[in-house]
């Protein structure tokens, strides 16, 4: 074992160096202190340790305070935020305070595991006796030098719980087998676990550390986006979600990407949310260094744009708000590209004219002839009756009472075929298959788009919204708009 002999020189001077340097201690700290300078000094020392400079804002106990005084960060991007390190000396707290009275020593020689571990490494890797200056001296050290080693695996723990992946290195400063074994059997080990399962007593972090932390860790975002997609339940939360995320990733350069993610996921559930999103997206990325206008996907276009009318509207917006970079007037046009587009009708005054002159001719002959057979009826239809009564057959033409009243409303505009249309859908629970329907308007004779597209049309003024809709393989007539159609008298 190295150093066994007390008396061995390389013990002995260093043994003379602690010691003149321990009275110059002593003696120093004897003479009385008559500059106020020096004591600002000494007061501006204690405020630079840890335990004193958060004494008040952890409520710290004065065993806890001298603990605290003993260690030191290396400073980092992530333990220089007030509100991260005050989470990883809280952590470091609980640590000791566990370690302390949960894994007491075996032989109950030593107050603490980490006294017992202290005086392993002094013995393997010093040799020092007991009663010495020197053991003395490196027992504190070594017992600093274990918290500090404690406090970088706590702030380890906290980074993952904020979901850092990058971690600060942890590796001990005894490396001999006897010391590192024993030193992980008796401490990291059994920190290790406690601190995997006391994770929850970290607290969230706050917004603004939230948005530091993003600054700084651009993919940081991911794992909180995973979560709101895999708990979607409908487009509102999750733009609401969205937007709560971006709010800290506000300094985030991949802000434009979350965007751009969550609109191609919507794009399956709600097309107006997912244009919506890729605005967004459109906005963050026109403002970042480099514009990429990232395209969605040849599959998702198809899905949010049922023909070449509507995508080339959606181009025009997207040309438009990149000149003009209004993202209010851009939203407010989107909600226009899945609006029914109402067919304009031009009218042709000379044609009206025409039609006008012909049915009055035809009128006018119409009533020549009717005089005309009216003055020979009488004995025609006796003439019949007498002579054919065996054979005659009446071709009836059945017609609507005045009186009845109509199931629907006055004033729809709607001729006995689309009526008839209507009746049919109402008789199928309002929703039919495609083919079915196809069949049925085949023994009309009758085109399923143009027959559609008119009663569309045609209540349109009355309902304000279309009736008569494709959904996936089936024409499907909004309920509650037929219930308007009814006449409830």
């Amino acid at each position: 074992m190295e150093n066994s002999d007390p008396n061995s020189s390389r013990g002995d001077d260093f043994i003379i160096d602690v010691s003149d340097m321990s009275e110059v201690q002593i003696n120093y700290r004897e003479q009385p202190i008559s500059n106020n300078k020096n004591n600002n000094n000494i007061h501006e020392y204690n405020e630079w340790k840890i335990g004193q400079k958060y004494l008040k804002k952890l409520s710290l106990t004065e065993d806890q305070c001298k603990l605290l005084n003993h260690l030191s960060f290396n400073d980092n991007v992530f333990n220089e935020i007030g509100y991260c390190r005050i989470q990883i000396l809280k952590q470091l707290m609980r640590t000791v305070e566990f370690l302390e009275k949960e894994c007491k020593p075996v032989n109950r020689a030593y107050s603490s595991v980490i006294d017992e571990i202290t005086e392993i490494i002094i013995v393997l890797e010093y040799n020092y006796r007991r009663d010495s200056l020197n053991y003395k001296y490196t027992f504190e050290s070594i017992q600093t030098e274990i918290l500090n080693h404690l406090l970088k695996l706590c702030e380890n723990n906290v980074r993952d719980v904020y979901s850092i992946k990058r971690k600060i290195n942890t590796d001990f400063k005894y490396t001999k087998p006897e010391i590192a074994d024993k030193y992980y059997k008796k401490i990291v080990s059994k920190a290790d676990v406690f601190l995997e399962i006391n994770k929850h007593q970290v607290l969230d972090a706050d917004h603004r550390t939230n948005i530091i932390l993003n600054e700084t860790n651009t993919n940081r975002w991911k794992d909180r986006y995973e979560n709101i997609v895999s708990d979607y339940s409908n487009s509102v939360s999750f733009e609401r979600e969205i937007e709560r995320l971006a709010e800290v990733n506000s300094k985030n350069p991949s802000l434009d990407t979350i965007y751009f993610e969550a609109s191609k996921f919507i794009s399956a559930y709600d097309k107006n949310a997912s244009l919506r999103l890729y605005f967004l997206y459109l906005e963050k990325d026109l403002n970042s260094n480099k514009f990429d206008r990232k395209q969605l996907t040849k599959s998702i276009q198809k899905n949010l744009f049922s023909n070449s009318k509507q995508f080339e509207e959606f181009e025009n917006i997207v040309n438009e708000f990149i000149l003009n970079k209004n993202l209010k007037i851009a939203i407010d046009s989107l909600d226009k590209i899945y609006l029914p587009k109402r067919k304009k009708i031009i009218i042709d005054r000379s044609a009206i004219d025409r039609v006008q002159r012909l049915d009055s001719e035809t009128s006018q002959k119409l009533g020549d002839l009717l005089a005309e057979e009216n003055e020979v009826s009488d004995v025609q239809v006796s003439d019949v009756i007498s002579k054919d009564d065996d054979d005659l057959q009446f071709n009836v033409i059945q017609s609507f009472d005045n009186d009845v009243s109509s199931k629907y409303v006055q004033n729809l505009y709607l001729n006995d075929t689309q009526l008839e249309v209507l009746d049919y859908f109402e008789k199928n629970g309002m929703s039919v298959l495609q083919s079915d329907f196809e069949d049925y308007m085949r023994t009309k004779r009758l085109f399923v788009s143009a027959t559609l597209e008119s009663i569309n049309d045609i209540l349109y003024d009355v309902l304000d919204d279309v009736l008569i809709e494709e959904d996936e393989g089936y024409y499907t007539t909004n309920k509650e708009y037929f219930k308007k159609l009814l006449n409830n008298d």
